[in-house]
């Protein structure tokens, strides 16, 4: 190396000395920089958002009070003054009669005379090929006024003076009412956390919002005393003696011909009845009917719950948790009902509702309040698993069916939740 590029060599590294210099002064300044932000946690990034999934249980998921239970309709039948109808009664019936077709002309009148009877022949073969008419049958005629088809169930309908009792039962309600306590109930929950700021370095607040499903069932069984209400028609025999309970008519019995022929069913029994009731009459009797009944609301509700949060870092994965504010439900449920009696006069007889189960659907909104209480664990920066206890405090609604009346409260209840967490 000459001594020119030598001179030429330090003169360059004099001029670069002051940029080195200066480039060291700024590493050195970093360095402390980023010591100083490792060394303040307040200082670090973290999460402001946390998303949690989870479920919930509840201790309670509702009571109901049943009210104004025992109400079992009855059926109703046509008033005398509409004549000769069809009538269905809960012990028998009265049905409508017209002239039956071996009874008739050609030109579709009656043949038979009412109030007597009628024959029927059938034709039959003699030996040398010729014909002869056989009667086979003897049955009563048609008669306006009167019915060959009808029934009834026990001789306690059969009165002093030889009329018929049909009578049709219902239930009123005499305010019967049933208490059922929901038990323990289970749901999911879906809540938002947003952390808006620091009150410690260990200590964060913020808002959270929430959305969870509870199911709603609650259901019982029971008596209560009700009304017996009985409305009663009395039909007219005409001098004729009542068959024995329990009847149907028409009757038949076995016909014996002049040729010494039996004919199944070829002789008619029937004693006929009037087709209109000769007296009405109706009743009450308060506590005189035992209503068994089942009785039933479910559906489900959602909860709907905002409020302030507070956090706090206990370990570098342990966490605590609370928040406290409004909440809001929409619920909606089904109310059923089934229930019936038995009928005095004949126990083997049962009125229901409709031979079906009544239904009543509602939907309600209700206000309250709820607070939640959590520990955290992290199992990774960004996910983890919580649990803890939560309470809520929500109102009631009234829901009707058919006259019965049910008050669904949601009230007090405390339980546990836990579930997964993920932070962003």
């Amino acid at each position: 190396m000459t001594q020119r590029s030598l001179k030429s060599l330090l003169a360059t590294a004099l001029l670069l000395l002051p940029s080195l210099l200066a480039a060291q002064q700024v590493a050195a300044s970093e360095e402390e920089r980023l010591a100083a932000i490792m060394a303040d946690p307040s200082r670090w990034y973290v999460p402001k958002n946390t998303v949690t999934i989870g479920f919930r249980m509840l201790s309670a998921g509702g009571n109901v009070s049943y009210g104004n239970l025992g109400i079992v309709p009855g059926g109703t039948v046509a008033p005398a003054s509409d004549g000769a109808v069809p009538r269905s009664y809960t012990n028998g019936y009265v049905d409508f009669d017209s002239q039956r077709a071996d009874e008739k002309n050609t030109d579709g009148s009656q043949s038979s005379t009412p109030g007597g009877r009628y024959a029927v022949f059938s034709t039959r073969t003699n030996e040398d090929g010729t014909t002869r008419q056989v009667q086979t049958a003897d049955y009563l005629s048609y008669t306006p006024g009167v019915s060959r088809y009808w029934a009834y169930a026990t001789a306690d309908q059969v009165t002093a003076d030889g009329r018929i009792a049909m009578s049709n039962y219902s239930a009123a309600s005499d305010g019967g009412t049933a208490l059922k306590e929901t038990g323990p109930t289970g749901g999911v929950e879906f809540t938002l956390n947003r952390a808006f700021g620091q009150i410690t370095k260990r200590t964060e607040w913020g808002v959270i919002a929430g959305v969870s499903l509870n199911n709603l069932n609650n259901k019982t069984s029971g008596s209560v005393l009700s009304t017996l209400k009985v409305a009663t028609d009395y039909y007219s025999l005409n001098g004729l003696t009542a068959p024995a309970a329990p009847y149907s008519a028409d009757s038949y019995a076995d016909y014996v011909t002049t040729e010494g022929d039996t004919v199944t069913s070829g002789l008619e029994t029937t004693v006929p009845i009037g087709t209109v009731p000769v007296q009405s009459i109706t009743s009450a009797v308060v506590g005189g009917a035992t209503v068994n009944g089942n009785w039933q609301v479910k559906g489900a509700y959602m909860l709907v719950r905002v409020g302030p949060s507070l956090r706090a870092q206990l370990t570098s994965r342990l966490g605590l948790s609370a928040s406290i504010g409004l909440a809001g439900a929409y619920a909606g449920s089904t109310y059923t009902a089934y229930e019936s009696f038995t009928v005095p006069d004949t126990e083997s007889t049962a009125i229901s509702t409709n031979d079906s189960i009544e239904q009543n659907k509602t939907a309600k909104f209700l206000s309250g309040y709820y607070a939640d209480f959590n520990l955290e664990w992290a199992a990774t920066e960004r996910t983890g698993l919580f649990g803890g206890l939560t309470a809520q405090q929500l109102g009631d609604y009234d829901q009707t069916l058919n006259g019965r009346t049910a008050r669904i409260d949601l009230g007090n209840s405390v339980g546990i939740r836990g579930g997964v967490s993920i932070r962003f």
